[in-house]
């Protein structure tokens, strides 16, 4: 029994390793042959568009602050007590043309103009006096001479000339108090608000004194800096002013709600900005009566209105590389094959770049219509490689043929 439990334990483990050995050789000799098919690498999938010839407004968006069409320094003219002033007159207070905004007490100058007037009256009667000395004093030097020429001394002339400066310093005079006495009523010519106050009812101010600072609000304008390259789209006014310049529309958020204005291009500043390189151009806004309001130093953003540039194609930007390049769909037909097939195939080409923004380029040349431009952006991308696409789509708002 030890002897027959000895073998098997031998044969056993013998006999499995055998037949398996048999077995697996009989399989790699049955097997089947695999089957190996041929993979097609068309490429990767992108995404085009059909490029579309359109005409495109360049405007151009510029940033800016409002400031007033100017600021006046309102000073007294004559010396004197202040007694009146606007209800405007203080800080951010608005006026209309012509309203008195400081009254100064003008009785000294009334009582000077009475004054004058008496001068001017007796300047008047020693010319009449002069005038009838020097009458009859011809009739005498007539009578005793004859037609004997008479001397200047005798017709009193320079007397009588004297006697007409005396007239014309006195009426100078009296027209001068009469000047200082409307002086006493300060008033501007514009509408505007009151910046600063300087002086009050009941202070005595001497001549040239400051009152008040005032704004100009009629009309407001807007400092634009425009790049350089900018300028290129625009027709700014590079001589004289012109009220025939660029329309600008201006919008800003004013208490929690958009706010437009209107207004033009109406002169440039006269050199370019050294430190960044840009040009400045003044947009002049005339309020009206039911226009929003638009306050000085209020921060703004201007579309200014650009020239219109025909037949170019609208992109957007991540379809360009490295600065001026595309990317071309081509469709290429195949017949290495049975059958005739239409592949795809990249082809990079350089085009010429009118203007480029954040969110589209506008391109000139280097593109014919109804070529497919590649949107996608691919890892490593060759002249040449294959790929797939989309079916393509015109569209409408947002392609590359209009806004």
């Amino acid at each position: 029994m030890k002897h027959l439990r000895l073998t098997l334990q031998i044969l056993l483990p013998v006999m499995t390793i055998v037949g398996g050995s048999f077995l697996a050789n009989w399989i790699m000799n049955n097997k089947a042959a695999p089957l190996v098919q041929a993979v097609a690498n068309d490429g990767p999938l992108v995404r085009v568009q059909v490029a579309t010839l359109s005409n495109e407004q360049l405007d151009v968006i510029a940033r800016g602050s409002v400031e007033a069409l100017r600021t006046v320094d309102l000073a007294a003219e004559v010396g004197g007590r202040i007694i009146k002033t606007h209800p405007a007159l203080r800080a951010g207070g608005t006026f209309t043309p012509n309203d008195v905004l400081v009254e100064i007490d003008a009785t000294d100058y009334e009582l000077l103009i009475t004054q004058k007037m008496a001068a001017v009256a007796r300047a008047e009667l020693r010319l009449m006096q002069e005038q009838a000395e020097a009458a009859a004093a011809v009739r005498a030097w007539e009578q005793i001479e004859g037609n004997a020429p008479i001397d200047r001394l005798a017709r009193r002339e320079p007397q009588i000339r004297d006697a007409k400066l005396a007239v014309a310093s006195a009426q100078a005079q009296q027209k001068r108090a009469e000047t200082d006495a409307r002086r006493t009523r300060v008033q501007l010519p514009f509408s505007g608000r009151v910046r600063s106050v300087h002086a009050d009812i009941g202070q005595t101010v001497q001549r040239g004194q400051r009152l008040a600072v005032a704004l100009d609000t009629s009309e407001l304008e807007v400092r634009l800096p425009i790049p350089l390259r900018e300028t290129a789209f625009v027709d700014l006014p590079l001589g004289d002013r012109t009220d025939d310049g660029p329309k600008v529309e201006i919008t800003a958020d004013f208490a929690g709600a958009p706010c437009t204005w209107q207004g033009s291009i109406v002169r440039i500043e006269g050199e370019i900005d050294r430190r960044t390189r840009q040009l400045t151009a003044i947009a002049r806004v005339t309020r009206t009566a039911d226009s929003q309001p638009l306050l000085v130093g209020m921060f703004v953003e201007a579309r200014i209105l650009g020239r219109e540039v025909q037949d170019v194609f609208r992109v957007p930007s991540s379809a360009l590389h490295s600065g001026d390049h595309i990317w071309i769909v081509e469709a290429v037909e195949d017949d290495t094959a049975d059958n005739i097939k239409t592949t795809y195939r990249l082809r990079d080409r350089v085009v010429t770049v009118l203007r480029t923004e954040r969110d589209h380029a506008i391109l000139k040349d280097g593109l014919q219509a109804g070529e497919q431009v590649c949107l996608s952006s691919l890892q490593a991308p060759v002249d040449g490689m294959k790929v797939r696409i989309r079916e393509p789509k015109n569209q409408t708002a947002g392609n590359m043929g209009g806004k």
